[in-house]
């Protein structure tokens, strides 16, 4: 019999697997604080919650792909259900544009640090992910390097992946840098994931009839809207564009549960945002100046629900504060690469207790670090 690596495609073992085992860990023990992943401590609405339910109702029935709510999107940003493209939260919009764009041996331009994931799924269509690390600013945060992107595109290059705000960094790209890698006439993939969180700063959706041949935005309900299990995402583009996303777009690959959750908490999304907004916004404040106050240690301010630390020069890795919050407080934080091979941490937002907690355990370590050494 033949081995089953023979009939494997060549970049399998370039391949890692976007873990999700600390998932394992906290629904096996529901006491462990989730301040990982980058989720929303305040869940679904009783509104959203009632539609799921009712949905169940007609789970022997075929969903359709949400022409309705396609309709109420595009509107909203100016555009037509024709521009709308639904789908199992960001994770298959990034999947499918890679799919759709990567060939093997292809390349596509992400920052460093970002989302894990843009990497896994480049990988997973054979292309190669190169990774552009991000600057520091005068004012010291972490920016794009425009410049070092633009100069690191090839023949092979496909995607430029930009996430706005940022994760982890937490920041916005300056609309006229990302006119510079549309201008490229490179497909351009542009992440607002977390731009919810701050309603005041308009989407670059309008960017979709200036540059309808490259430009696509993808947003999701898995973190403003705090319905990461419920899995809803759409991203706008050109209709030609996503005409070519539906081709290779699984059948039903938006549930017809999450479809009512999505429609739902679209029709409600001004009260309900507000509410979520403004824990986020008192608890990233709280988080960032806190942690700002303990000596040698950069913060990064966050636009989105979660803080990007630099130890600094302390000589601490990321991973000693994530070991010790969890011993401390059984909450689970996460170690974070940064560019010139630092290791940092980055926490998300619990609810009020656990955020206290978190904050007055890391003080803790740099205290009893600095009185030992």
């Amino acid at each position: 019999m033949e081995e089953i690596s023979k009939f494997l495609v060549p970049w399998i073992d370039d391949i890692q697997v976007y873990s999700t085992d600390d998932l394992v860990l906290v629904w096996a023990d529901p006491e462990i604080g989730r301040m990982m992943l980058n989720e929303n401590p305040l869940g679904p609405s009783e509104r959203v919650t009632k539609a799921v339910h009712e949905a169940a109702r007609l789970g022997n029935r075929y969903p359709d792909n949400g022409p309705r709510l396609r309709g109420k999107i595009g509107k909203f940003y100016g555009l037509g259900p024709e521009n709308v493209y639904l789908g199992n939260g960001s994770s298959e919009m990034i999947d499918n544009v890679m799919r759709l764009f990567v060939a093997p041996g292809d390349e596509v331009i992400i920052p460093n640090p970002a989302f894990s994931l843009f990497k896994v799924r480049v990988t997973t269509a054979g292309g190669k992910p190169v990774l552009v690390d991000m600057k520091m600013t005068a004012e010291g945060g972490l920016q794009y390097d425009t410049e070092a992107m633009l100069k690191a595109i090839t023949s092979r290059t496909k995607v430029f992946i930009i996430c706005t705000p940022n994760n982890p960094s937490g920041n916005f790209i300056p609309e006229e840098d990302l006119i510079r890698f549309l201008e490229t006439g490179i497909p351009v993939f542009i992440d607002e994931a977390y731009l919810e969180y701050h309603p005041e700063q308009p989407s670059n959706a309008p960017l979709i009839k200036q540059y309808p041949d490259n430009a696509m935005v993808s947003h999701t309900m898995s973190k403003a809207f705090g319905m990461a299990g419920i899995r809803f995402g759409y991203l706008l583009a050109s209709e030609q564009m996503i005409g070519y996303l539906r081709k290779i777009q699984l059948p039903w690959s938006l549930g017809l549960l999450s479809l009512a959750a999505g429609e739902a908490a679209w029709d409600e999304k001004e009260e309900e945002l507000r509410k979520k907004v403004e824990f986020n916004r008192r608890e990233i404040g709280y988080i960032w100046e806190e942690l700002s106050g303990i000596e040698g240690l950069h913060p990064f301010y966050s636009y989105g629900n979660y803080i990007l630390v630099d130890p600094g020069d302390t000589g601490v890795k990321g991973k000693d504060v994530v070991d010790f919050v969890f011993q401390e407080t059984k909450i689970m934080i996460k170690a974070y690469s940064l560019p010139g091979g630092r290791q940092g941490f980055r926490l998300s937002l619990g609810n009020q207790e656990q955020n206290r907690s978190c904050v007055g355990a890391i003080k803790k370590f740099f205290k009893t670090r600095s009185q030992t050494f």
